[in-house]
């Protein structure tokens, strides 16, 4: 076991693109007020000093690390107490510093969307870490900390009222901007944009299963990606776009941690469902319609995803060549410009329901996923934060809990009940 006294609380590892200068500027403000210590580290000193310069960030100490080489990802690991992970595409990248940090008994959070890389990671990890102690946390951006959250906030205040355990969640996700669309950066990340020219690339048919990262064996399941009304507001709701395979993969990951600890919140059957607000994107009249073309657009991405190797190797190469990089992103000064909203319905045993409310601040892919996520750190790395005991590969609900709820509101992220 490395030294008890690590150097910092938290190091950034991947300051230069978007969203790693937005977080630190978060760490710049926010570390100050926990009195916690922080550093970055990358690959190029200059490129890395260049980018605090432009946010005005100010860390303990810059740290040069390569995830190309394993004795800089150790020193880097062995100095802190959380490493916040934005060097992606992870399933090129992300395995030494998860290796290092299972080892080492440190903590890890990043903003992944790759699940068949992290199914493979929990397999080969997961007893590692939590015999070292270490908190790893994949997927805490905007998919799929405030989803994951939101959902627990909604079961346990329902499972608290009734008693029965919560049966399902259906999840709608509006999003609004005045700010217009000048290109797909300014939609989507260039690390998300990776993350599914990852998924295209390995493939296989586990991308299209809700319950791949469940604890237990399972039946492997299938999405449901047809247009339909949301079971609490009744707006039309189309896949999420362009990751639907991702949040139901964490909530149900969560729920079944959850029932191995003994818990009774979520029925052994807990199904989460989501879907974006069309009419929140398009007009309402043409709500439906455009339910039924994001609906067939993300069913064509499954059957991607189950194409030959060869196949998939093409379009994930046009994808790279045509898309946007790791690192590129809207202008700066329209990320706060943005704002999106959960609507949450749970629904237990008995039938009875509860409905809660989700609202974030900022661009959901680079703003608000740069502030959660280094709240997450902070909160991980803060002995005097209230998350609860556990290790190994861990959701944003597990490792975080609900007792840290409040210190999101620093985040832009705020939890209510509906009404």
């Amino acid at each position: 076991m490395p030294d008890a006294s690590p150097s910092f609380d938290v190091v950034l590892f991947g300051p230069t693109g978007v969203t790693g200068r937005e977080v630190a500027r978060y760490l710049h403000q926010r570390a100050p007020e926990l009195g916690l210590t922080w550093a970055v580290a990358g690959r190029d000193r200059a490129r890395v000093q260049e980018s605090l310069d432009r946010v005005g960030a100010e860390p303990a100490e810059v740290l040069v690390a390569d995830a190309t080489d394993p004795a800089s990802i150790e020193a880097m690991v062995a100095g802190t107490r959380v490493v916040a992970d934005l060097v992606g595409p992870f399933t090129r990248y992300g395995e030494p510093v998860y290796e290092a940090c299972a080892r080492l008994g440190r903590h890890c959070v990043d903003p992944t969307g790759e699940t068949a890389w992290v199914r493979q990671m929990i397999d080969r990890y997961d007893d590692l870490a939590t015999g070292s102690g270490a908190v790893l946390v994949p997927t805490a951006g905007f998919e799929a900390l405030p989803f994951d959250l939101g959902t627990l906030y909604a079961a346990q205040q329902l499972h608290e009222r009734t008693g029965a355990p919560v049966v399902s969640a259906d999840v709608a996700v509006s999003i609004d901007g005045d700010v217009p669309v000048r290109g797909i950066t300014d939609v989507v990340s260039g690390g998300t944009f990776a993350s599914g020219v990852e998924m295209v690339r390995h493939g296989g048919s586990q991308v299209a299963d809700p319950h791949l990262l469940d604890t237990t064996q399972h039946a492997p399941g299938r999405y449901d990606l047809r247009p339909r009304k949301h079971a609490g507001t009744g707006e039309w709701l189309s896949p999420m776009f362009p990751l639907p395979f991702l949040n139901p993969t964490v909530v149900h990951r969560t729920a079944s941690l959850l029932r191995d600890s003994g818990d009774s919140i979520h029925a052994p059957g807990f199904e989460y469902r989501e879907g974006t607000v069309t009419s929140s994107t398009v007009p309402r009249p043409a709500a439906p319609v455009a339910a039924i073309v994001l609906a067939l657009a993300s069913t064509a991405m499954g059957l991607v995803n189950r194409a030959p190797q060869r196949l998939r190797d093409g379009i994930a190469g046009v994808m790279e060549r045509v898309g946007p990089s790791p690192g590129d992103g809207p202008r700066p000064e329209d990320l706060d410009r943005w704002r999106y909203r959960l609507d949450i319905r749970v629904t237990d045993a008995t039938g009875a329901t509860l409905d809660a409310v989700v609202e974030g601040d900022g661009h959901p892919g680079y703003k608000s996923t740069s502030t959660m996520l280094g709240e997450a750190a902070l909160c991980l790395a803060d002995p005097d934060a209230p998350i609860p005991d556990g290790a190994g590969f861990l959701t944003p609900a597990t490792a975080l809990g609900l007792a840290v709820l409040d210190r999101f509101e620093r985040a832009g992220l705020r939890f209510r009940p509906a009404g």
